[in-house]
């Protein structure tokens, strides 16, 4: 399993870390999210450029999986391409690896989502919610 993240907005860190169990998946109040955000989570205020398609391991999920975070800088698009034709030639399966763009899902997750509530709130269990679904699909 691989977050990757555009920028430096710190979605990824917090996606690996609700898939890890670290924290929840869903919040109710804004006092409770603010005390989540202020937990030291690795990467979570994002990388230098020279970290730019490196792999970081934060853990392993329920089923196994190794749990990645992947900062693609501007051009994601390109790292993944590299990523997944890379596989091949060292003899891995690019349908093993599951890679979730946070920045897009999310954006995918706001249009979709009709969410009432304090909108940091909302915000947040979007991404926990994303987490879900991709939990669900392993």
């Amino acid at each position: 399993m691989i977050y990757h993240w555009v920028g430096k907005d710190g979605l990824a860190p917090l996606a690996a870390a609700i898939h890890l169990g670290y924290l929840p998946s869903r919040v109710k109040t804004e006092a409770e999210l603010r005390f989540l955000l202020r937990q030291e989570l690795p990467l979570r205020k994002g990388v230098a450029a020279r970290e730019f398609g490196v792999l970081f391991m934060v853990g392993r999920g329920r089923k196994g999986e190794g749990v990645y975070t992947l900062a693609t800088g501007k051009k994601p698009d390109l790292v993944l391409k590299t990523i997944t034709k890379i596989l091949p030639l060292l003899g891995e399966d690019p349908l093993n690896y599951h890679f979730v763009n946070c920045k897009t899902a999310l954006d995918r997750h706001r249009k979709q989502s009709n969410a009432v509530g304090p909108r940091l709130c909302c915000w947040y269990n979007a991404i926990g919610q994303m987490v879900r679904e991709v939990q669900r699909s392993l």
